[in-house]
């Protein structure tokens, strides 16, 4: 993948499932539900057998921890041989990221690329008070191992982690996203342990988690990248709403590709299979007398996931349930939207591969790249679901009450769509950018003694990034090209 040619623009910018009965209500603490390992057989000769998740085990009152979650994914890889366990990289306080790998001779870079096959990446959890993609990830894992979906990995390898912000999920406190309906029994934080938040960091690539992303893309270089959130900033009458990247720097055709084809394709099975009604995302606003659908301006940056896979070439994918529909909703609005997502991707891989080739195989050098944006109008206005949202007793939370959607209060309202960013501002993309790079000492010779001085008084870097007396701005340099790499 050749990712400078691309990268250029991103520099100017600056990123049938087991459901278990019972109210959500008080329940008791639930230790891991994944079973000891069995095989798919094994189990299937016993009913309703298959392991439960830790919210269906809990009448939804409560999210899976960072131990539930493995001992799930390594009960469903003992269950199922076609599913491979690795970890890719590690958290800030180093826990493991899990990654499992569907469609492959086994869980390796090398195994997944030589398949051929059109590979899709998906994460939860990036914020860890969004916690039903997480869930229904561990849902669709099950879903596999039962052998529900083996006509998928004929085409396609699926690369999937369940809990992206592993230190952040585990803190869990009941007045997390205190209007979000459920989990009551709390779920964890919106950043990370470093309290960075990994939806703003695809950019600078501070956090330990991003970079192990970053990884990630460079070496299964996924065809499609999924990153899977909750929305608590909006009411209207969607059960899910998705966006790509809407940077203009990015290859026109994957953004074709994903608002002309996949997005349809997947809000007309939802809409036909379950009556859920899935949109552009997105909120009411009214701005100069006008109240019509904005999406958010500032998601063309590319510290954002979904525009930065796309400035890397990939198929971002941006997914957002709603905080005012029930924990149980969310996590089956994810799981329809995967379920409908990986069928497009089976049924239309070929073209997928050949855009995502085609992207990296055209060179930006010398042409304009946007800097800064703005919305701007559609040509036509579209039809908003709209509902009513009432507020709902938090047993465990005297002064938040919690947001509930009132089904059966749906209407349609239309109104303008401002969808898409045009540039304001753009740069010449160059042919490359020469930054001074402090280099290591060649191999053999011994770094300068502690306080020894260079040209021009400078002590001499020792390092990459010129530890032992180079100055910030060479410092600076090795950072940039750090991120760049």
């Amino acid at each position: 993948m050749n990712i400078l040619r691309r990268t250029a623009g991103l520099v100017s910018v600056c990123s049938v499932w087991l459901l278990a009965s019972g109210p959500a209500g008080a329940q008791p603490p639930a230790k891991s539900q994944a079973a000891p390992a069995r095989t798919a057989a094994a189990w299937a000769k016993t009913a309703n057998a298959w392991p439960l998740t830790r919210p269906e085990a809990t009448g939804y009152a409560e999210t899976s921890r960072y131990d539930d979650v493995i001992a799930f994914m390594k009960a469903m890889a003992a269950a199922s041989p076609r599913i491979h366990l690795t970890t890719y990289g590690y958290t800030f306080e180093g826990r493991p990221l899990p990654l499992a790998v569907i469609g492959a001779a086994d869980a390796s870079p090398e195994a997944v690329r030589a398949t051929g096959k059109t590979r899709i990446y998906i994460q939860g959890d990036i914020h860890a008070g969004e916690v039903e993609g997480k869930e229904a990830l561990l849902w669709l894992l099950r879903s596999i191992a039962r052998g529900e979906r083996d006509d998928w990995f004929k085409s396609v390898v699926l690369l999937v982690n369940p809990i992206f912000n592993a230190d952040g999920n585990e803190r869990v406190n009941v007045r997390n996203r205190g209007r979000q309906n459920g989990p009551v029994g709390g779920m964890g934080q919106r950043h990370n342990a470093q309290d960075l938040d990994l939806n703003r960091d695809c950019t600078k690539l501070e956090t330990a988690e991003d970079r192990s992303l970053a990884r990630l893309m460079t070496e299964y270089d996924p065809h499609i990248a999924v990153d899977l959130h909750t929305t608590d900033g909006s009411i209207h009458g969607y059960y899910l709403t998705y966006q790509t990247s809407v940077s203009p720097n990015t290859y026109p055709a994957l953004m074709s590709l994903a608002r002309n084809d996949l997005f349809p394709f997947v809000t007309s099975a939802v809409k036909a299979k379950h009556g859920w009604d899935f949109f552009y995302y997105g909120n009411i606003s009214r701005q100069d007398g006008e109240q019509a659908w904005y999406n958010d301006l500032d998601l063309y940056k590319p510290r954002y996931t979904q525009t930065y896979f796309g400035i890397r070439n990939r198929l971002g994918i941006l997914v957002e349930t709603y905080s005012y529909a029930t924990f149980e909703d969310r996590i089956k609005a994810d799981y329809w939207f995967l379920e409908e997502m990986i069928t497009f991707a089976v049924a239309n891989g070929d073209r997928i591969r050949k855009t995502t080739a085609a992207a990296d195989a055209d060179s930006i050098v010398g042409k304009p790249q946007m800097v800064r944006g703005q919305l701007v109008k559609a040509p036509e206005p579209v039809p908003i679901v709209m509902a009513d949202a009432v507020e709902e007793r938090n047993p465990y939370v005297p002064d938040v009450p919690m947001l509930r959607r009132v089904n059966g209060t749906e209407r349609i309202v239309v109104m303008p769509h401002f969808a898409m960013v045009e540039p304001t501002e753009t740069g010449i993309a160059p042919r490359a950018y020469v930054l001074p790079a402090v280099q290591p000492p060649p191999p053999g010779q011994a770094p300068p003694a502690a306080g020894a001085r260079g040209q021009g008084g400078q002590r001499p870097g020792t390092g990459f990034f010129g530890r032992g007396g180079a100055s910030p701005a060479q410092r600076s340099f090795n950072a940039v090209i750090d991120r760049l790499e």
